[in-house]
């Protein structure tokens, strides 16, 4: 991927003018200068001020009068490590590139664009993607979409066959059924199954939402394996809380496991999904949680559940991704 770039850059006139440094690219007009420097290993902001300044000097003692510098650093993967966040947000013209999603990251503090670079790169035929949000064929939500799907089929099809109370009463989640019927697969069929098409709608649209974002990020295995153990871990706090004989339907729990991963991802990973702010996921989680209280026949304990699932589920796949990387 990163020749694709090199290749970019080769093409509207940059050079590479140091032998023993083929990572530093040039683009030179008048009495202005373009400097790119483009890396695979992180650098710490002293070693990189430093360059420029060096590079700034060469370039004025060749009669340049402008100079201008960007450094565009090339990860494997999305999950930046904090000092190179901490990079990011203490030096200027700085771009992070994550190779398995192909996304250039421009943090709100970093310039949009430099020597029209970005839109430059954007243009590459494997790269089509959507500048807001950063969809591409490596990086489309394939999970996500598979379970709003998966949702919907499982609402549609006994409705329109007339077997909508059957698959309720087949699936859904319940105290007596979980524990002494010991029919534990509720715990998992009740994510599918929702109680009107307004209960379904909003799950799937928040569902939607989240997961083009989180996906990406998270990769999907872990994305899915987050969604599915935070829904199972509401389903099992609300046969704990349970007070009505009455069982609980709804991928909720699930979603809300989402919502605290990404509270998890924003709190501890600064930076890791860009435009999104601690403050309004905490904001998001709060109106949530408020909304099912104020709400009858809600079960604020699968809520909770998955919540709190989701927010552990990504500190420690995260942890362990770190260590082992």
């Amino acid at each position: 991927m990163r020749q694709e770039y090199v290749n970019s850059l080769m093409a509207k006139g940059y050079r590479q003018e140091f032998e023993k440094e083929p990572y530093i690219f040039i683009r030179k007009r008048e009495k202005e200068c373009f400097v790119v420097l483009l890396l695979e290993q992180e650098i710490t902001g002293e070693i990189l001020m430093k360059k420029r300044m060096q590079l700034e000097s060469i370039m004025k003692e060749q009669g340049f009068l402008y100079v201008f510098q960007l450094c565009i650093i090339c990860r494997e993967h999305a999950m930046f490590s904090q000092a190179l966040l901490d990079l990011v947000e203490e030096t200027p013209n700085v771009w992070l590139f994550a190779e398995d999603q192909r996304r250039m990251y421009r943090y709100e503090h970093q310039p949009m664009e430099f020597d029209g670079l970005c839109q430059l790169f954007e243009t590459i035929s494997l790269q089509r993607k959507s500048r807001i949000l950063g969809i591409s064929k490596d990086t489309f939500p394939y999970i996500t979409v598979t379970l709003i799907l998966l949702n919907v089929l499982c609402f549609v099809i006994p409705v329109l066959t007339g077997h909508y109370d059957e698959w309720l009463d087949a699936g859904m989640n319940s105290r007596f059924l979980v524990v002494e019927e010991r029919q534990v697969y509720r715990l998992f069929t009740h994510m599918f199954l929702h109680g009107s098409w307004s209960h379904l709608l909003n799950n799937m649209m928040v569902l939607g939402v989240l997961g083009v974002y989180l996906e990406p990020v998270l990769g999907r295995m872990k994305y899915l394996l987050i969604y599915s153990l935070a829904g199972i871990t509401g389903g099992l706090c609300s046969i704990v809380f349970q007070t009505s004989s009455i069982g609980s339907v709804g991928a909720s729990g699930a979603i809300f496991g989402l919502s605290g991963a990404m509270l998890a991802l924003t709190l501890f990973w600064k930076g890791k999904i860009p435009g999104i702010s601690p403050r309004r996921v905490i904001i998001m989680c709060i109106a949530s949680l408020y909304s099912g209280f104020t709400t009858i026949n809600v079960d604020n304990a699968a809520h909770i559940g998955g919540l709190l699932a989701g927010f552990l589920l990504a500190i420690i796949t995260n942890k362990f991704r770190s260590k082992s990387t």
